[in-house]
């Protein structure tokens, strides 16, 4: 074999070789060469391709093609320009799509023939109407998402912007090519606060690889969210950023409006003069006013850290006695779901006092399932109220008992003075025997202390109003003191301030009132009992122990003072809070009539008798006078 067969066939193995399918025609269109690939591809024998007629081979192929037609006018299109380059898909009709190139041969200026080329780019083909698809898909969601979208490479080139973007925006196309310093100052001049704006760029390239969100409100008044995802390749490389533009002014208006009503409602709730807590399942205490604060005594911070139990709070029932932790009105409305009202409940304070409040409970919030999640309590501090009212009943029940004391003295007087007299006489007898004179001695006796009674009864009963003369408080002291026996006046100390102005008033009824204080005191105590008169300001005392004014608490101003102070048990809360009751004595012996005596002629001379007492603190005794007008 020469060198020109070996060459000839290296081409046709290269030929067959080949993985497109070829064909060569000569210029009458028969066909000269093929290779197998070109009969696999198209499904052709050897004896189709050696038909003498080459329009029969090519009405063969036709009937293998989708369009025929088309197919058949192709060819004639070759035949009548043969110098034509042709680059063309067609379209099989098992569907399969085939590449074609087809070019004239030449050899010098002759052109004797043309090769065919067909490759099979089915998959090719499919690949891309696909992602001809998912472009389409793509660039309607792009297009048509509710978001404006503005795509950005990583040194702040612009890449892509959807319509919507624009529109929300009111950029147009020009600032696209605006520099990239420029562009983004554009951009950040929509907001209001610029400087905002410009922080949240900051933020994003300095980190591209997270993703931000921020709402913005733009100068005509819309609000703006936008939020940032970063683009990444294949690999995960971050290569720009996509940010979604989402007008939310409704949304934000609707929550400021919400927030201003919750502002609204908080100052009303903070404003109010009851005490106002919100109670959630667990017990604990999410809300709270001022004015709950405030009675129960206690900081925001202290009562975050309290719960609602019997042990925090120690309440009691209006009778005083211990409240059952499933009374108390939040936990009823909790368990039950239905509101309570009107409880009168004592509870214990920050600083340990008790205050006595008046309260309601409703449940606020329910689960799904009708389970109450939070209850609303308020109260009022009615402790004051309480107090008036316990001592107006108190007022009144003592201004009854006056009136019945000044009914008995009364009586008791008429009867008493026929009994003394009586007695004085048959004690003028000349023939009473001792025995006789004993027991006469003894009826005086009796009468005698039982006229005391009367006169201490007709003390407290007495009216208030002037007497129209002055006495000297220092001799009405004397006086009291002269009542005493030497053994009890060794255990006075006595100091008497000097020049004292005179009090409007009887003599004799000061000189009682002074006696029973002072009798109080040697009676309470085995050691000495301080007395003393002053000069004071009511507004300048100090009580150094638990007290008590009656009538009232006296009010500020120069008084003329008796102080009567002993060394005794004192007295605890009870019984100074009852030393004023008519007939209450703490001693078995005690008439109980020393101080309502005592508070009678004060009352009636316009003055105040206070007692500051504690138990193994001893007591002190004031007695305050009004001076009489020059």
């Amino acid at each position: 074999m020469n060198v020109q067969d070996t060459g000839v066939e290296l081409l046709r193995g290269a030929f067959e070789a080949a993985p497109d399918g070829m064909i060569v025609v000569d210029a009458e269109g028969r066909a000269v060469l093929w290779n197998q690939a070109f009969l696999a591809m198209w499904g052709l024998s050897e004896e189709v391709m050696r038909l003498p007629r080459p329009e029969l081979r090519r009405q063969f192929a036709a009937r293998l093609v989708r369009d025929p037609e088309a197919f058949l006018a192709e060819a004639e299109e070759v035949a009548s320009a043969p110098g034509a380059v042709l680059h063309r898909l067609v379209e099989l009709a098992d569907g399969r799509t085939l590449e074609m190139h087809s070019r004239p041969i030449a050899l010098g200026e002759r052109r004797p023939g043309r090769i065919w080329y067909y490759r099979d780019v089915t998959e090719l083909v499919q690949a891309r109407r696909e992602l001809e698809e998912a472009s389409r898909l793509l660039e309607a969601q792009f297009e048509g998402s509710p978001f404006g979208i503005i795509v950005v490479g990583m040194d702040g080139r612009f890449l892509r912007a959807s319509r919507r973007f624009f529109e929300m925006s009111g950029l147009d196309e020009a600032w696209t090519r605006l520099p990239v310093l420029e562009r983004m100052a554009k951009l950040e001049g929509l907001a209001r606060d610029v400087s905002a704006a410009r922080a949240f760029n900051l933020r994003w390239r300095s980190a591209p690889d997270q993703s931000y969100a921020a709402t913005f409100e733009t100068w005509d008044g819309r609000f703006i969210r936008v939020t940032t995802q970063p683009l990444r390749d294949a690999a995960g490389a971050v290569l720009g950023q996509v940010f979604f533009y989402l007008d939310v002014t409704a949304e934000q208006r609707a929550r400021m409006e919400v927030e201003a009503q919750e502002e609204r409602l908080r100052r009303l709730v903070e404003g109010l003069d009851a005490g106002v807590i919100v109670v959630d399942r667990e017990r604990r205490f999410p809300v709270a006013n001022a004015a709950a604060l405030e009675v129960l005594g206690i900081t925001r911070e202290q009562l975050g850290e309290l719960r609602l139990d019997a042990e925090t709070w120690q309440a009691t029932r209006e009778d005083g006695s211990p409240m059952p932790f499933e009374e108390f009105p939040a936990e009823q409305a909790l368990q039950t779901g239905r509101a309570v009202h009107g409880v009168v409940m004592g509870v214990r304070r920050g600083d340990g006092s008790r205050r006595w409040l008046l309260v309601s409970a409703s449940p606020l919030e329910r689960a799904p399932g009708g389970e109450v999640e939070t209850v609303v309590t308020t109260f009022y501090d009615i402790t004051e109220r309480r107090a008036l009212e316990q001592a107006m009943a108190r007022a009144r029940h003592l201004e009854s008992l006056a009136a019945l004391s000044g009914g008995v003295a009364h009586r008791l007087n008429n009867q008493l003075t026929a009994v003394i007299g009586n007695a004085w006489l048959l004690s003028r007898g000349e023939n009473l025997t001792p025995e006789q004179q004993e027991s006469v001695a003894e009826i005086q006796a009796v009468a005698r202390a039982a006229a005391q009674l009367v006169q201490d009864l007709r003390a407290y009963s007495a009216p208030a109003g002037g007497t129209g003369a002055t006495a000297d408080i220092n001799r009405c002291v004397a006086d009291a003191l002269a009542r005493f026996g030497p053994g009890e006046r060794q255990r006075l100390s006595v100091t008497l301030a000097a020049s004292l102005p005179a009090v409007a008033g009887q003599a004799d009824g000061l000189a009682q009132a002074i006696a029973h204080l002072i009798e109080n005191g040697l009676e309470a105590s085995p050691g000495a009992v301080e007395v003393r008169t002053a000069l004071i300001d009511a507004g300048a005392l100090q009580p150094r122990r638990p007290h008590r004014w009656e009538p009232s608490e006296p009010p500020a101003g120069q008084y003329v003072a008796v102080l009567i102070e002993d060394g005794g048990e004192g007295m605890d809360a009870d019984a100074l809070a009852r030393a004023f009751d008519p007939f209450f004595s703490t001693r078995f012996e005690g008439r109980g009539l020393g101080l309502p005596a005592t508070l009678g002629i004060a009352r009636r001379h316009g003055g105040f008798v206070g007692l500051e007492s504690a138990p193994g603190r001893g007591t002190l005794g004031i007695l305050l006078l009004p001076a009489a007008e020059a």
